[in-house]
């Protein structure tokens, strides 16, 4: 029990703590639906469907597909690999999947998309040196 204790305090200390980032401009006014993007060393995808925008995690639970080559069906993003659909809004697979995409939150302010994102305790760690 100690042991298992242990392992979870160091997964919470390693990887649960978010930073927000703002989202380049250029990204918000692409014309691409889905978009692959990276910041602060984080992969994730920028989806917007019909106005919307939501952002999930970079790659298929199912067999790591680039979900970024993927695209939009009635509120669901779809693996370009093995046709895996997940619900953008809490990254839920369909029925029978049994996987999920991780979701990132978004935020407005000032006109200005900000995004939630993991930050490792190293990240962390440098950020501080600076």
């Amino acid at each position: 029990m100690q042991k298992k204790t242990q392992t979870r305090l160091f997964h919470f200390l390693i990887f649960m703590h978010m930073k927000w980032h703002k989202i380049p401009s250029a990204a918000l006014t692409s014309s691409a639906a889905i978009q692959l993007l990276r910041i602060d060393g984080k992969a994730f995808c920028l989806v917007n469907d019909h106005g919307e925008w939501y952002a999930t995690s970079a790659k298929c639970p199912h067999a790591g597909a680039n979900l970024g080559e993927g695209w939009c069906e009635q509120g669901q993003l779809v693996c370009p690999y093995h046709r895996h659909h997940f619900d953008l809004s809490i990254g839920k697979g369909a029925p029978g999947q049994y996987n999920a995409v991780r979701v990132y939150p978004l935020e407005w302010r000032d006109n200005e998309l900000y995004i939630q994102l993991p930050q490792s305790l190293w990240q962390k760690c440098l950020s501080l040196l600076k």
